[in-house]
């Protein structure tokens, strides 16, 4: 009889297994924690200018832009590199995801400002779009990112029942989201740190009893 659970990983489970190395590898985990504190700072300054009534929209996109900057840098950081050698396959489907998921919100943002900023509806569809990016990574990777898929889906809710604080909400659950994920992927490469131990004190202990006995 074959033993299944031996045979080599194929197609897309090979792929995700590959994923999640580099990722417990290269600890993307603190970087995901990192885009996420990130994200709220940002917000937070938005919504800080919101709240005083600026609605100019040059005091925005600065912000924005500087979000995003950052987020390069850290991803630059922790994610790439020549050193870290070859990009997993799936890292570059997913970028793309999210490469697209930023065009759309430029795109939204800059039609609010064509027709008006009277009723800022850009917001609701950010946490939309969101919502949308989370599950398609459920699709591809696990179905735990369904979790904080639903949880931007809330979001849209609350920032459309709640207008007034949407920057605020908006960048808080960015940054619950992107915590979680990254908690959960340090959590599991501590584990396997912890795992390993064992094996490599069983590996010196026999190798000294071998010395001993030559």
């Amino acid at each position: 009889m074959i033993d299944t659970s031996r045979q080599p990983r194929s197609g897309l489970e090979a792929d995700v297994a590959e994923l999640y190395a580099v990722a417990l590898r290269d600890r993307w985990g603190i970087a995901l924690i990192l885009v996420g504190w990130v994200h709220f700072g940002i917000f937070l300054a938005c919504q800080y200018l919101y709240g005083t009534g600026d609605r100019a929209e040059g005091h925005y996109l600065p912000l924005w832009g500087l979000d995003l900057t950052l987020s390069v840098l850290i991803a630059r950081r922790f994610l790439v590199g020549s050193d870290r050698g070859p990009i997993p396959s799936l890292f570059l489907l997913a970028s793309r995801v999210w490469v697209t998921f930023l065009i759309l919100t430029f795109s939204t943002a800059s039609l609010n400002a064509l027709v008006g900023f009277q009723t800022d509806w850009f917001k609701v569809v950010w946490s939309t779009l969101s919502t949308f990016g989370f599950a398609m990574m459920a699709w591809i990777f696990h179905l735990k990112f369904l979790v904080p898929a639903v949880q931007m889906s809330l979001t849209a809710l609350l920032i459309a029942r709640f207008p007034g604080v949407a920057y605020l909400l908006y960048g808080m659950s960015w940054c619950l989201a992107l915590s979680s994920v990254g908690v959960s992927l340090e959590r599991r490469r501590l584990r396997a740190m912890v795992s390993r131990r064992p094996q490599r004190r069983r590996g010196v202990s026999a190798l000294r009893v071998g010395d001993l006995s030559g």
